[in-house]
């Protein structure tokens, strides 16, 4: 069927004198107009690509609130900084930018079509640009739903300026027609030379058709009306963008085997070496492969952005002429919250509490696992991923020497010495840092730079758009879904154990979780730690979680498995504090430890948390004397916050455009 088309540029222009925007006027020549005397040779088609690479949300962008959406910010406690129970806005930069950029290719397709010369030396920047707009319409996807499709370039007088929004189906439609056309025009990763490296390869493109395929298909899966007990389609009509499904449309399944084999093409591809994943720097390699830079500096093993395989997509920056100018090692940490740090597993494979029953009476701590009673006993026996991304509480990081606003150790034991066990305890309380993160959450040294010259906003880590860990993922989880949650070992091995090898982590297989109960499920609807019976989809899931927190993903994947609004409600807690050295350890003397610290009752007073301690269960729970990381009542997410608000201003200039339901 024919979609409906409009476009924000024009609008923008209309609201411009009453937003005060200065976005628009702020843009290059070229998307200004100039495309009338441009577009005449195959290199001015290549400057109007390379400069479609600055469309995609990297590190330039945390000055603005969308490095909550990338950083995945307080997800688990507070859902990226929004609780739910807000209002509809004026305006929404989420909105506004990617329309903007959606014009710029627009207009390079549109100057393809009447292109004089040769369209194969063309090809792949025309390859580009649909890409990229089906970038942006998935960005606008996930967080409005359905939303106006334009693929002409418009002006006023156009009735499609005006026109009602589509459905999500039809944007999804449209994101097909665009990956198709880009996979069939780009060039394979070996084929793009070595001066034109960093530029979209048909690999990238297969792997993000593949996440687009896995997100919708799960997001009809689970996210329907029927389980949410809400309908976020709406009628299109008096709201909502509506549930008008264009001819052809694939099926869950469709859309599945889409997935799978997307990403099994990739995977192949790197089989052959043309990616790997990254594993330089031994067990602690997840965690420099995030601020690799080129000085030699930034890793204990002294190599750089060359050595990385791993990045099928990546915005590059580079110290001299291209940094962010923002400093990611101080300024944008990324939060580990209790659940997720409590979530990363020990090095046999196993949950850090099991049992052989359902019976939480029966449960024990995994024999890899050594507690909470010394700062550093958890952190012991467990999945890389979180020890190389944590800061231990037995040693400085980078960045913590005296007086540097980042890089460089002065004192203490410097990254990647083993655990130590022996250090003072007025160690550990002269810098509280070290004790990780905070009562809330464990932070986290993801993406900081180790570089000691990379202190004034001078940070040039590469940002990770598209990676080979996620491409084994998306594998294993569209393989079990088509499975209803059933994988071979075959499958797994070919996936995500080989993130899980980097990890340090044993191999996830069938044997390894039969008749395993996990005895430290957080049951979000019952706001209590419960026992569940291991299985292969919520272990992929977790897999998931580890893998990519921090990169923009969580969000959304709590909303396509339909869970948000238990995770992101209820009682949140935070780390472990009676019977531990927190409490134990209070003061730079430990010589003043009295029993009065020993008592939950005397943390809220002596030492602030939120809320205090978590006291409301037994002291015989698994859960008693945690800190409180967010009440109930703080959070007020629901299922419409799947969907954010379109905003109000556009509503204003086009009255097609309805609102989403609940707003």
């Amino acid at each position: 069927m024919k979609l409906k088309y409009i476009t924000f540029v024009f609008l923008g222009l209309l609201a411009l004198s009453t937003t005060g925007c200065s976005d628009f006027l702020d843009k290059e020549p070229l998307s200004q107009g100039t495309e009338a005397v441009f577009y005449k040779t195959p290199d001015q088609f290549k400057q109007a690509a390379n400069a479609f690479y600055d469309d995609v949300i990297a590190w330039k962008d945390f000055s603005n609130v969308a490095s909550y959406y990338l950083m995945d910010q307080g997800t688990d406690i507070s859902g990226l900084g929004t609780n739910g129970g807000g209002i509809a806005g004026q305006t929404d930069i989420n909105w506004d930018k990617p329309y903007e950029y959606i014009r710029q290719y627009n207009i390079l397709i549109s100057k393809s079509k009447v292109y004089s010369g040769n369209s194969a030396d063309i090809k792949k920047y025309v390859g580009a640009a649909h890409f990229f707009r089906a970038w942006q319409y998935f960005y606008l996807l996930k967080r409005f739903g359905g939303v106006p499709i334009t693929t002409d370039v418009l002006d006023l007088t156009d009735a499609a300026v005006t026109a009602p929004r589509n459905s999500r189906y039809e944007v999804i439609a449209q994101i097909i027609a665009d990956m198709n056309i880009a996979i069939a025009g780009l060039p394979k990763e070996t084929d793009i030379v070595a001066a034109d490296k960093g530029q979209i390869s048909k690999e990238a493109a297969k792997a993000f058709l593949a996440r687009v395929m896995l997100h919708q298909a799960t997001w009809e899966k689970y996210a329907t009306s029927e389980a949410l007990g809400f309908d976020l389609d709406g009628d299109g009509v008096s709201t909502g963008a509506g549930k008008v499904k264009p001819a052809n449309y694939p099926s869950i399944t469709d859309m599945l085997t889409t997935a799978k084999q997307m990403s099994k093409e990739v995977i192949d591809e790197a089989e052959k070496g043309t990616f790997t994943l990254w594993n330089e720097c031994d067990s602690l390699s997840y965690y420099y492969m995030f601020n690799l830079d080129d000085d030699g500096k930034s890793n204990f093993k002294g190599v750089g952005k060359s050595t990385n395989k791993e990045f099928i997509f990546k915005s590059k920056y580079e110290y001299t002429n291209r940094n962010p100018g923002i400093n990611i090692t101080l300024t944008y940490p990324i939060n580990i919250s209790a659940q997720l740090g409590e979530a990363f597993l020990c090095r046999n494979g196993l949950p850090i509490r099991i049992s052989n029953t359902p019976n939480m009476s029966d449960a024990q701590n995994n024999p890899q696992f050594l507690g909470y009673a010394r700062f550093a006993d958890e952190y012991r026996n467990r999945d890389y991923r979180f020890i190389g991304s944590t800061f231990l509480p037995d040693r400085l990081n980078w960045g913590n020497g005296a007086n540097v606003r980042g890089g460089g150790i002065t004192t203490m034991i410097p990254y990647p010495d083993p655990i130590t066990w022996g250090i003072p305890k007025k160690f550990y309380i002269s810098n509280p840092t070290l004790r990780g993160g905070n009562f809330a959450t464990y932070g986290s040294r993801k993406y900081r730079s180790e570089s000691p010259n990379r202190e004034d906003n001078k940070e040039s880590s590469d940002y990770p758009q598209i990676r080979l860990a996620e491409v084994h993922l998306i594998y294993a989880e569209a393989t079990c879904e088509l499975g209803n949650g059933a994988i071979s070992d075959a499958d797994l091995n070919f996936s995500i154990n080989k993130n899980r090898a980097r990890a340090r982590v044993a191999a996830l297989t069938n044997a390894l979780i039969a008749n395993v109960y996990d005895a430290g499920w957080w049951d979000h609807k019952l706001n209590k730690t419960v026992v569940k019976k291991m299985n292969m989809i919520d272990e992929i899931r977790r897999d998931r979680a580890c893998e990519l927190f921090g990169e923009g993903f969580r969000f959304d994947d709590l909303k396509r498995w339909g869970v948000a609004q238990y995770n992101l409600t209820g009682v949140k807690l935070g780390r472990h504090l009676y019977g531990t050295e927190y409490m134990t350890a209070v003061d730079n003397n430990p010589n003043t430890v009295t029993a009065e610290k020993g008592k939950p009752s005397y943390w809220p007073a002596k030492y602030p948390l939120s809320y205090g301690i978590y006291e409301s269960v037994p002291a015989s729970d698994p859960d008693y004397g945690r800190s409180v990381a967010t009440v109930a009542s703080g959070l007020k997410y629901t299922v419409k916050d799947y969907l954010s608000p379109i905003p109000l201003g556009q509503i204003l200039l086009n009255n097609n455009l309805k609102q989403n339901p609940g707003w």
